[in-house]
C-alpha cells in the first residue's frame, strides 16, 4: 500500500444514492467512489457488504491509502519501474510503491473529484478529463457508470485517448466482506480461473504465466469452491487469468449473501487485506488481517510492458475506447 495524497479534500462532497429491489448503493465524486452497498441476508436483514468510511474526509485522511470502492486509473495495478514504450517512444511515469506504479501513481482517479454528469434513482453517470496526469501520455476522458437493478450492480468503465496513443485499463476498488465474520477466510470461493500471473516481492508481474495444477505445487487454485483459508492460507494478492467463463462467485455461510462476478475482462486481481490488520475503521468496524476482499475485475497486469502476451492495453484517438463491464450479482443460499 502507498503513503495518500489526495488532490482535493473530500469535506463537502455529496452522497448520491441509488436503489432497486434487493439492492442500495451509494457512491461520491471523490474517486467516483462506492461508498455503501446494502443487500440482504438469507434471514431478510440488510447488511453492509462493502468497507468505505462513514466520515468522508476520512477519504483524504488516510495515512496509507487502501483505495475503497474508487475507480482506478489511468492504469490500474503496477507498472514495473512506472516505465513503458509506445511507437518507439519510452514513458517514465510517477513511481510510487517499490519503485514501480501502483493504481495511476501517487494521486491516481481515486484521489480526484469527479463530475457528475447523469443521474436517476437506479443510474449514476461520472466524469473525469485526465490532462496526463502522473505523466501519462496524452489526455484521457474517463466515464464511470453504475446502474443498480433486481440484486445486481453494473459497473461500466470507459477511456477515450482523446490526441495521443496511452495504455488505459481502469477497474473497480471495492473491498467486499459477505459475512458477519470478521475474515474471509471461511468463505467459499470459486473462480473460473487456470491461471495466474507470476509476480516478485514487489507484487509486479515477472511475465510468468503461472498454471495452477496441483503439479506445480499451486494452492489458488479456485476453479472449484474451495474455503479461501484452504486454498490460500496466507491470503490473497493475485491476477487470476479466467478461462473461458469470466465469472467468479463467493458465498458467505454466516449469512448465506452470495456474490456472482461477471465481466468482459480477462482477469481479476483479488487482495484479501493481508496487510489491513487493524490499521483503519470503517463502517464495518476495525479492519483486521484477511477482514474483507477487493475483487478488481481489469487486463492481465503490466501487459503494457508484456507484447509476448498479445494484450492490447494501448489506445488511440479516434480508435474504440477502454470498456470495462463488471455486473455484481447478490441472492442468497441456506444456512
Amino acid at each position: 500500500m502507498t503513503k495518500h495524497i489526495p488532490l482535493v479534500s473530500p469535506a463537502a462532497v455529496k452522497e448520491y444514492t441509488l436503489s432497486a429491489d434487493g439492492i442500495t448503493a451509494t457512491f461520491i465524486p471523490f474517486g467516483a467512489r462506492l461508498k455503501s452497498l446494502r443487500v440482504p441476508d438469507a434471514n431478510g436483514l440488510w447488511r453492509q457488504v462493502t468497507l468505505g468510511f462513514a466520515n468522508i474526509q476520512s477519504y483524504a485522511n488516510e495515512a496509507v491509502v487502501y483505495y475503497y470502492g474508487a475507480v482506478i486509473g489511468r492504469y490500474a495495478n503496477r507498472i514495473r519501474k512506472g516505465t513503458f514504450t509506445i511507437d518507439g517512444v519510452t514513458t517514465s511515469v510517477t513511481d510510487n510503491e517499490s519503485g514501480n506504479t501502483l493504481h495511476g501513481g501517487k494521486v491516481g482517479y481515486d484521489s480526484r473529484e469527479w463530475t457528475v454528469v447523469a443521474l436517476t434513482t437506479t443510474a449514476i453517470t461520472f466524469s473525469l478529463m485526465d490532462y496526463g496526469f502522473e505523466g501519462f501520455p496524452g489526455t484521457v476522458l474517463a466515464i464511470a457508470q453504475y446502474t443498480v437493478s433486481e440484486g445486481k450492480l453494473t459497473a461500466v468503465l470507459s477511456g477515450y485517448a482523446l490526441d495521443q496513443p496511452t495504455p488505459i485499463m481502469l477497474t473497480t476498488h471495492a473491498y467486499f466482506n459477505l459475512g458477519s465474520d470478521t475474515t474471509v477466510m471461511e468463505d467459499t470461493l470459486r473462480v473460473s480461473a487456470s491461471r495466474v500471473i507470476g509476480v516478485d516481492s514487489a507484487a509486479a508481474a515477472t511475465g510468468e504465466v503461472v498454471y495452477l495444477g496441483a503439479k506445480n505445487g499451486y494452492h489458488l487454485n479456485f476453479t472449484t469452491p474451495k474455503k479461501v483459508k484452504m486454498s490460500a492460507p496466507n491470503g490473497l494478492d493475485n491476477c487470476f487469468i479466467f478461462d473461458d467463463r469470466r465469472e467468479l462467485e463467493w458465498t458467505s455461510a454466516s449469512t448465506g449473501i452470495r456474490m456472482r462476478l461477471r465481466t468482459n475482462q480477462p482477469a481479476v486481481q483479488l487482495y484479501s487485506c493481508a496487510a489491513c490488520g487493524d490499521r483503519t475503521t470503517t463502517q464495518l468496524g476495525k479492519l483486521e488481517r484477511f477482514g474483507a476482499m477487493a475483487v478488481e475485475p481489469q487486463g492481465w497486469i503490466d501487459g503494457i510492458n508484456h507484447p509476448e502476451w498479445n494484450q492490447n492495453q494501448v489506445y488511440r484517438p479516434g480508435s474504440a475506447p477502454f470498456v470495462n463491464v463488471a455486473e455484481y450479482s447478490f441472492d442468497t443460499v441456506p444456512i
